[in-house]
């Protein structure tokens, strides 16, 4: 048998079967690349090799003036269940198990771990818990109740919680609690930030998602980029100011069993906001009982921030702006003198003091120290006329958004001539505050250009803002100046010879201040509440320098009604400290001048 010949024909055929499996494959690779179905395998080829993800940077920090930490980020966990995972005995267990854990009911857990969800064509289902008000909110844990939960699937002789997962999510954490609770806002379990700085600022602090290939190749994975993280802001808010600020501003409330407040420090300067203090307070990490179908709304929104959104009729306090503008125009002097008989006639409309008392013969300093109503609309009426008082209160910005960097600040209302609503009498009821409405940064605002020399500066909430790219410190923005300087120094200077006289609840030893009370009706459906005020003082200092500004607000004291009873004393404390936390020294002539009568 020719052996050799045997062999040579088995190569052949071997090859030849080789060849042929080449060919189908080279004919395959050109099918693939070039064929109908290339995209297809393309894509699927794209899908093998990586996942695609939404990545989401980590939102930016906040903090005080200071370096103090106020808003910063944690983790937390979202209670599922996969549906075909549970056991008959871990139906029971779960909701036991987290009941007691949780304090939560039990037959709402159990109910929802029971619900036959395939039939509902669902497989993995979160557990809801149940709000004040009934509604569903998402189940979330933090990382130590987590752990406790994990130690439960880890040990096999716990209750069976088969089918329960953990799912970790971002959250925001406010290391302060309720301190500066209503400036800070919240973020919601979306982490979309709302009101104060964290909805202003949101996109800001939020950065800008990407969306990346992840491919399954380590080292490729790892060349993969992550978004940049958002922007810290760093905060005008002293930490130390807006917690003795709420101190003083929650003693206030708790002594006159008032309903609630607001407290506002500025440097007159250049606009920063030292403290913002509200009450009720807000607990941004627990912000539910805040939402709006729980909360108090005003022009549809909630009032989360009263300092910029909720607004009220300032009273006494706005007389200083009507007579800046009859000073700026040199239509009274400090001395100017008037006979107050107990009431005056503007526009059919009768005024009379807020005692229903007759003054007699009175310069404009004792008009402000005794917050004569007759002798303000007088001022407006005789003196000033409706173009003029109103243009002036327009340059003070009252009607109009301060623009601070604070989300849900409102305009409130001030009616003019050109509105078709406004009579002649509004002319003396808003000379004295009454019939137009603002929110305290507002007045805040149009009075920092008293304490400014003349000088008007745009309120702002962030001092500087640290991104990616470095460094940046916003600017005061000058809003404008509504009065001369020569203005400003006069009226402060009768402020603070009629805050001497007015009451010396507001005096601090050493140091020269200037302000006013405000005692305001408030207004209601059927005409101002017969019962109830808000109680105010603005007042700043030290003179002839301020470097504070200070608005007391408190709504509705049961017991007493004026603002030199309730608010004086509450800015006479604020301004204590504060010169001691600014360390700001004492004036040896004024000093003498207290202790010498």
């Amino acid at each position: 048998m020719n052996t050799e010949g045997v062999t040579r024909r088995r190569i052949r055929f071997i090859l030849l079967i080789m060849a042929g499996a080449v060919a189908a494959l080279v004919l395959q690779l050109v099918r693939v690349q070039f064929g109908p179905y290339a995209p297809v395998f393309a894509a699927r080829a794209e899908y093998g090799a990586a996942i695609v993800e939404r990545v989401v940077p980590a939102r930016g920090q906040i903090y005080d003036r200071n370096g103090a930490l106020l808003a910063a980020n944690g983790t937390m966990f979202y209670i599922e269940i996969e549906v075909r995972q549970l056991t008959e005995k871990s139906k029971k267990d779960i909701p036991l198990t987290l009941s007691k854990l949780l304090l939560l009911p039990l037959e709402d857990l159990y109910t929802q771990v029971t619900t036959d969800w395939p039939a509902l064509g669902q497989y993995r289902i979160r557990l809801t818990r149940k709000d004040a008000q009934g509604s569903p909110w998402p189940l979330t844990v933090d990382k130590t109740v987590a752990e406790v939960i994990n130690g439960f699937l880890a040990d096999p002789l716990a209750p069976d919680l088969s089918g329960l997962d953990l799912v970790a999510a971002p959250k925001r954490v406010y290391p302060a609690g309720t301190i500066a609770g209503h400036v800070l806002g919240f973020v919601n379990q979306e982490g979309q930030g709302f009101y104060g700085v964290e909805g202003y600022y949101d996109e800001w602090l939020s950065g800008k998602p990407i969306t990346v290939h992840r491919p399954f190749i380590p080292l490729e994975a790892r060349l993969q980029p992550n978004p940049p993280s958002g922007v810290n802001l760093v905060l005008t808010l002293d930490l130390a100011v807006q917690q003795m600020v709420e101190t003083v501003l929650k003693e206030t409330i708790e002594s006159s069993l008032a309903e609630s407040g607001q407290v506002v420090v500025m440097d007159p300067r250049n606009g920063e906001i030292l403290a913002m203090a509200a009450w009720p307070v807000l607990d941004p990490n627990n912000y539910e009982p805040w939402l709006p179908d729980t909360v108090e709304e005003e022009d549809g929104n909630p009032v989360i921030t009263p300092g910029v959104a909720g607004t009220y009729e300032p009273g006494s306090t706005f007389k200083v702006l009507t007579m800046a503008a009859a000073l700026d125009l040199d239509r009274v002097k400090p001395e100017t003198e008037f006979i107050d008989n107990g009431q005056i006639e503007v526009g059919g409309h009768i005024i009379r003091n807020w005692d229903g008392r007759s003054w007699g013969q009175q310069t404009m300093v004792g008009c402000l120290e005794h917050s004569l109503n007759v002798c303000l609309a007088w001022i407006a009426s005789d003196r000033l006329g409706a173009t003029d008082l109103y243009a002036y209160l327009s340059r003070f910005g009252i009607g109009q958004l301060t623009g601070v960097d604070l989300a849900g600040e409102v305009s409130g209302e001030l009616r003019t001539p050109r509105d078709p609503d406004w009579t002649e009498p509004d002319m003396g009821t808003n000379s004295f505050g009454q019939g137009v409405s603002l929110t305290p940064l507002q007045l805040l605002t149009a009075v920092s250009a008293l304490a400014n020399h003349g000088e008007m500066v745009q309120p702002h909430m962030v001092r500087q803002v640290v991104g990616p790219q470095g460094a940046y410190w916003p600017q005061p923005t000058v809003l404008g100046r509504p009065i001369t300087r020569e203005t400003a120094e006069t009226l402060t200077e009768m402020l603070a010879q009629s805050l001497e006289g007015e009451t010396r609840y507001a005096a601090v030893h050493g140091y020269r201040l200037a302000g006013k009370t405000g005692t305001a009706q408030i207004a209601t459906e059927k005409g101002y509440d017969p019962k109830w005020t808000v109680a105010s003082f603005v007042g700043w200092g030290p003179l002839p320098d301020p470097r504070f500004l200070v608005l007391v607000r408190i709504d509705k004291p049961a017991t007493a009604p004026w603002g030199s009873v309730i608010a004086a004393p509450a800015f006479q404390e604020i301004a204590e400290r504060l010169v001691v936390m600014m360390g700001l020294p004492p004036d040896t002539s004024v000093a003498q001048q207290t202790v010498g009568g």
